[in-house]
């Protein structure tokens, strides 16, 4: 399975304040500011960051029945792109991954996406862009 790592996404309590912070304080720069719609995207020479409302992301992987400011939140999830979802999606469920979430279309972003976690709880997506 082709992997390559797309960016880091954590999930925010008060996406403004963090928005805030990691444009103006950290000086990142800002490639998508979506914060409507709970998202918001920066770079640096060597690295994506994304901002992510934890709350929507609990609500996409069913997690939302439990309090946000408890400790199963997710606070972090690891994003990775890959050329072919189904396949990956496939390989990995026959290897035994935790998968919370089916694949999923995201035609707002043009993604596919599915939603599993490492052995220690750490969310990962797996997203395949969609042209």
């Amino acid at each position: 399975m082709e992997v390559k790592i797309s960016y880091t996404r954590l999930l925010v309590a008060d996406l403004q304040a963090c928005f805030e912070f990691y444009r103006d304080v950290m000086e990142f720069k800002v490639v998508m500011e979506a914060l409507a719609d709970g998202y918001a995207e920066f770079t640096t020479p060597d690295m994506r960051l994304s901002l992510f409302r934890r709350q929507e992301m609990a609500e996409m992987i069913s997690n939302d029945r439990q309090p946000l400011t408890v400790e199963c939140q997710d606070r972090v999830a690891l994003i990775f792109t890959i050329p072919d979802l189904d396949s990956a999606y496939q390989e990995l469920k026959a290897k035994g991954a935790q998968f919370v979430t089916e694949p999923l279309n995201n035609p707002y972003y043009s993604l596919k996406t599915v939603y599993l976690r490492d052995p220690d709880g750490t969310l990962i997506g797996l997203f395949q862009p969609v042209v």
